[in-house]
């Protein structure tokens, strides 16, 4: 997706953009530069990479993340056998939040009064970087064919889909005839020409390096569109001509996003990812190139099949902030709240204004106060009486000394089990067929986090209605614990349902 700035207009050339005055001004404004730059980078970036992206989440509640901050930094401690990172949790995503960082965007969802938090493109982007640095390729030799064999359909497809000429687009066709004819020949013959398997993964190489891709752009498709989400808002609240040159201009606006590159070029990704033909066509394909034997073989991630519903999730919050534009203005639109909250909006307005005056420049002391926003009642029956307290009995037993030593790590090893990530995979999996076992599932998604995750699903069979356990068919659940030895479990079978057990039978 090509990235364009705020007013519609691509960004400086690659001369311009490497000079030394553009480097210069980019590392002092660059979120992704100050954070590799950052003397607790791999602390940062380990954590976000961890939470966000390796489970591909967009937004996480604040007690949530604090909670789990808290867990990985007494990890980190404990490994090290030191204090490494003595601020608390909340210290932390305070000052990754900030105007100063900006690693991370802090918000308050629709319906929702706790605080949550998302990634930023930026943060992204240099974490990104860093991994193409230092993962391992999916293939061990840098393929080029492939690349270059796109190049060439690119260029043909910008030819083809640009020619007004009748006679040369008939042309080009029968060209494509010939060749597919000739192909048709060959086959008849005997003459079939496959990829080999260096080919298959040179090419399955490339098709995830940019699914990959495509997930760190909805990132800065997002950001770009709020960007000018923000720019509306900045005009209405401090607008001091006629409601109507207002309108005029804000309209002028939204029609300028959705006829942008990046407008356009979004609601064209979007048609065809939404589209029921391309999805099953996408969900064959790619079920088929992971049954062969070289795809097989390569160092696959596990939730690759399910990279266009990841498509569909960060595209989803994409629409989101279009629509709170359009809610924006709506409510602007919208007579009968003008006129009921005028004053309000007034008080609101300068309150915006005044903000937006020192936001580039804000004052070192601040002077404010906040008076109570509600009463302190003090009743005399509140107060508990007094009562005496216990005295402990302790019992006389003589103490035993324990010789052995005992390890602490296993203090800190903690295990989260994400139930919300099992009920989508077993949704996924009731989306062609009514039931499925426990089993099943399991053999395309196995178990990562050993009777821990195994306990969740079996939680999650007790809390939805259209599961049962099938106490005369047993089953055989395994995993391999910290030391990679096999640990089987052997149970009923457990199956979920898309409807009643009842209402199948009819």
């Amino acid at each position: 997706m090509m990235r364009d700035t705020s007013d519609g207009r691509s960004g400086p050339s690659v001369q311009e953009a490497m000079s030394f005055g553009s480097l210069e001004l980019l590392r002092s404004t660059s979120f992704a530069w100050r954070l590799l730059a950052s003397h607790q980078a791999p602390f940062v970036i380990s954590f976000l990479y961890r939470v966000f992206l390796a489970e591909n989440v967009r937004e996480v509640s604040e007690q949530e993340l604090l909670g789990r901050l808290e867990n990985y930094k007494d990890m980190l401690n404990a490994g090290s056998g030191e204090d490494r990172f003595p601020r608390s949790a909340k210290e932390y995503l305070t000052e990754w939040a900030d105007d100063g960082h900006g690693w991370l965007r802090r918000f308050y969802p629709a319906g929702k009064d706790e605080p949550y938090y998302d990634m930023t493109s930026q943060a992204q982007k240099a974490i990104e970087w860093l991994s193409d640095q230092g993962a391992q390729s999916y293939i061990d030799f840098i393929g080029t064919e492939s690349r270059l064999i796109s190049v060439f359909d690119i260029l043909r497809q910008i030819i083809e889909g640009t020619e007004r000429d009748p006679r040369l687009r008939i042309q080009n066709l029968e060209t494509q005839k010939a060749a597919i004819e000739q192909e048709i020949e060959d086959i008849h013959a005997g003459k079939i020409a496959v990829y080999d398997e260096t080919q298959i993964r040179e090419r399955f190489a490339q098709a995830l390096t940019i699914a990959r891709e495509i997930l760190t752009d909805f990132r800065s498709v997002e950001q770009n569109f709020r960007d000018l989400d923000r720019g509306v808002r900045e005009k209405i609240s401090t607008w001091g001509k006629g409601k109507g040159a207002l309108l005029q201009e804000i309209f002028e606006n939204q029609d300028g996003i959705a006829r942008s590159e990046q407008g356009k070029s979004f609601s064209a990704f979007w048609k065809f990812l939404m589209s029921p033909t391309s999805q099953e066509k996408f969900q064959s394909d790619l079920e088929s190139v992971l049954r062969m034997k070289p795809v097989r073989e390569m160092n696959i991630p596990r939730n690759i099949r399910d990279v266009h519903y990841d498509w569909v999730n960060a595209g989803a919050y994409v629409q989101e902030t279009v629509a709170r534009l359009n809610g924006q203005l709506r409510r602007y639109v919208d007579e009968n709240y003008i006129e009921e909250e005028r004053r309000i909006l007034q008080l609101v307005r300068d309150i915006e204004g005044k903000a937006l005056a020192v936001r580039n420049t804000p004052p070192k002391v601040w002077d404010a106060f906040l008076d109570a926003v509600r009463p302190e009642l003090f009743l005399p029956m509140d107060r508990p009486l007094w009562s005496p307290r216990e005295k402990p009995v302790i019992a006389e037993a003589e103490l035993m000394e324990d010789d052995g030593e005992i390890s602490l790590e296993a203090l800190y090893i903690q295990i989260y089990v994400d139930k919300e990530q099992l009920n989508e995979r077993i949704d996924r999996m009731l989306q062609s067929r009514d039931s499925a076992a426990l089993s099943e599932i399991l053999e395309i998604y196995p178990l990562e986090k050993g009777l821990s995750e195994l306990v969740a699903y079996l939680s999650i069979a007790s809390e939805r209605p259209f599961s049962s356990f099938d106490p005369e068919l047993s089953a055989e659940y395994s995993w391999m614990d910290a030391g990679e030895r096999t640990r089987v479990v052997h149970m009923p079978e457990v199956r979920f349902h898309k409807r009643r057990q009842e209402d199948i039978s009819r």
